[in-house]
Order: structure tokens, then C-alpha cells, then sequence
């Protein structure tokens, strides 16, 4: 027997502007009902804010909910796995099999063929198209939920969509990460993206420090690295004289990304692995040559799936993880109890050039 709520959504109407509207949900099936508190800002979102979208891509996608990092509490649930005041995170990636109530083999061909839910052509992704975590009762599968547990604060929590994408694109090349003969491994970018990417590959995969490179261009970020990683400069660094690096993790994005991927193919052994995670509007030139000398397998990676959800909730038990992952924390939160609040903080984030992150306190 299905029920209907109504949800109070914050919309993003076009660039800049945010407009609450009143809209019904339906819950059946195995989903549930879920009362967003906080919501992290990522660039995704900002790109949206400020229309730093092509302008095609703003046309489809708006009016939206923004946000695709949050927590909640269960509030009403139709799933075995959660009942009322249960504390979730969302997994935001919702494949088209769970959205539509049908098995995978009447889903698509990704899921026929037992690929990933995140690559599902028939799927959605919070605050991309489709309402994001910006309302007031998020109506979604339990399958799309993942229990916090009791001893993890809010402000670790919330990290965990972040932290899923750089541990999905580990996953994905796992098994060349822990051969016998230790190979190194490296990151490129000294951003939010390349720090979380190698804290994971530290506190979750067991690389150590010894073989754990990251390269980045600002002395001041590559320095966060250190208590974990051995860093250098891009600029000083010669990348065709290391030995031994058989998996690079280039997480740099924008204009950055073609000198990025240039000195991995330089930096990397040969029959090795570059996954690919930063971000760029643009077509950017690459050295095949030697990709194809070197018999380097490329990998794009993007998004993840709830599995990275319920490792990071174990994971994030570990005290030296979360001294980690403090880094990004903000002290304070920006308190949403209007559209024009949701405008003012993300006003804050659109002029805010540090990578401490921007959390959202919503009040419904």
C-alpha cells in the first residue's frame, strides 16, 4: 500500500536563483522516507549555482534540487533494513532497476551484463536532473541508504560521497594494488579530490607512505600529504627517472589535466594503469604514443555505489582516518532555513577558493 508526503524543495529555477516549492511524493515499494539535516557543497553543485554549465546542459537539467551529499533520519520507511529515527547517508546514485521496481534483466544492457549500478543507462544521480538532497522529505529506496553507525559524528559521515568516488576508482584496479612485490602508487592533484583519494588508498587499501606518491603545484596543499604520503612538486620533479609505478590516480581536472595525464604516462612502468578522475569541460591533448609504447590501460572513473558507502562506515572507525579527513571540516555550519539562506551560503562557496569543505544545516 503506497502513501503520499509532501516534500517543502528547494529548487535552483536558473543560476543564482532558488525558489521553495511544494511537491508530492509517492512511497511504495522498498522505498523511504528520509528528513535531509545536513547537505555538503561539491563543485558539481557550484557549477549549477553559478551557470558554469554548458548552456544546453543548464536548459535540461533546471529547475532542480541541488546536493548530492547528505545525511538524514528516517522518518517513514517501506524497507525491511530501516525504521523511524534510523540515521542514514544517500547514496545518490540510483539505477534505473531500483527507480522503476523492475529486475536488472529488464533494466539495460549494463545491467544485464552485471556492470555497476552508477553505470546504469537507465539511472539517475541526485542534484543532476533530478531532485536532489535540498528538500525536506526525500523519498528514495532503501536501497540507496547506508546506516551511520552510532560512534560516527555528522561531520565524518557526510564525507562519505566524496570519499565512495575516489574508493570506487581504487575498487576498480584493486588487484593491482596489492601484488607481492609492493608497487607504488601515485596521485596527482593536491586538491579535496587527490587528498581523499590517497588517504583512502592509505587507511583503507594499506599503501604505505614509502610507496604512496602525490604530486601537486602548491607547497602549502602537497604539505597536508605528508603525514601519509611522499609528496613532490610537479614543477622540480623528474617524473621518466622513478621506477616501479604501476598505477597512477590523475585527480587533478580543468585546465591542469592534460599536463596531469602527460607526466603520469611519463611517471608510469610499462603494462600499467591510469585511472582517470578529475573533471574538465574541454578536450584536452595526450600522449598516445606512449600510452600505446607502454601498454598503459586508461580507466575513467566517476561516481560509485553503495558498496563504497558501507567500507567507508567501517573505515571511518579508524582514528588516524578521521584526523585525516578532519582537514576538510568546516567549524561552522551555514544555517538553511530559507532559499535565500541556501543562496547566501552558496554565494559563500562560489567566493571561496580553500578546500575546507561548506556544510549545509537544514531546518525544515
Amino acid at each position: 500500500m503506497s502513501l503520499n508526503v509532501i516534500s517543502n524543495v528547494y529548487r535552483l529555477t536558473a543560476p543564482g536563483t532558488f525558489e521553495a516549492v511544494e511537491v508530492e511524493r509517492t512511497v511504495s515499494g522498498n522505498d523511504v522516507v528520509v528528513r535531509p539535516h545536513i547537505v555538503s557543497v561539491c563543485h558539481a553543485d557550484l557549477r549549477y549555482y553559478t551557470g558554469n554549465r554548458r548552456k544546453e546542459a543548464l536548459e535540461a537539467k533546471l529547475p532542480m534540487a541541488l546536493f548530492h551529499e547528505g545525511i538524514g533520519t528516517v522518518t517513514n520507511s517501506k524497507h525491511p533494513s530501516f525504521k523511524e529515527g534510523d540515521r542514514v547517508v544517500i547514496v545518490p546514485s540510483i539505477p534505473g532497476f531500483v527507480l522503476n521496481n523492475i529486475s536488472k534483466e529488464e533494466c539495460c544492457r549494463n545491467c544485464r551484463d552485471g556492470g555497476d549500478d552508477n553505470y546504469c543507462l537507465n539511472g539517475e544521480f541526485l542534484g543532476s536532473g533530478y531532485d536532489g538532497i535540498g528538500q525536506s522529505d526525500l523519498v528514495i529506496s532503501g536501497e540507496n541508504l547506508v546506516l551511520v553507525p552510532d560512534e560516527l559524528e555528522d561531520d565524518t559521515a557526510i564525507l562519505a560521497e566524496l570519499c565512495s568516488v575516489s574508493l570506487y576508482a581504487i575498487n576498480r584496479v584493486g588487484k593491482y594494488l596489492t601484488t607481492a612485490n609492493s608497487p607504488k602508487v601515485a596521485v596527482f592533484g593536491d586538491g579535496p579530490v587527490g587528498y581523499l583519494t590517497a588517504a583512502a588508498l592509505h587507511f583503507v587499501c594499506g599503501i604505505e607512505k614509502e610507496n604512496l606518491l602525490v604530486f601537486g603545484a602548491i607547497e602549502d596543499k602537497i604539505a597536508q600529504f605528508e603525514s601519509f604520503a611522499t609528496t613532490a612538486l610537479v614543477h622540480d620533479y623528474d617524473f621518466k627517472a622513478v621506477e616501479g609505478v604501476n598505477t597512477v590516480f590523475e585527480c587533478t581536472g580543468g585546465k591542469f589535466s592534460s599536463s596531469a595525464i602527460n607526466q603520469s604516462i611519463d611517471l608510469l612502468d610499462y603494462d600499467s594503469n591510469l585511472v582517470l578522475m578529475g573533471v574538465t569541460e574541454d578536450l584536452v591533448p595526450i600522449n598516445t604514443r606512449d600510452i600505446l609504447e607502454k601498454g598503459i590501460t586508461v580507466k575513467g572513473s566517476s561516481r560509485s555505489t553503495g558498496k563504497e558507502f558501507r567500507q567507508l562506515m567501517e573505515a571511518f572507525k579508524n582514528p588516524g582516518y578521521r584526523e585525516v579527513l578532519s582537514k576538510l571540516i568546516p567549524e561552522e555550519h551555514f544555517i538553511v532555513e530559507s532559499p535565500e539562506d541556501m543562496r547566501k551560503a552558496m554565494e559563500h562557496d562560489a567566493n571561496y577558493r580553500g578546500w575546507i569543505k561548506t556544510y549545509l544545516t537544514l531546518k525544515w
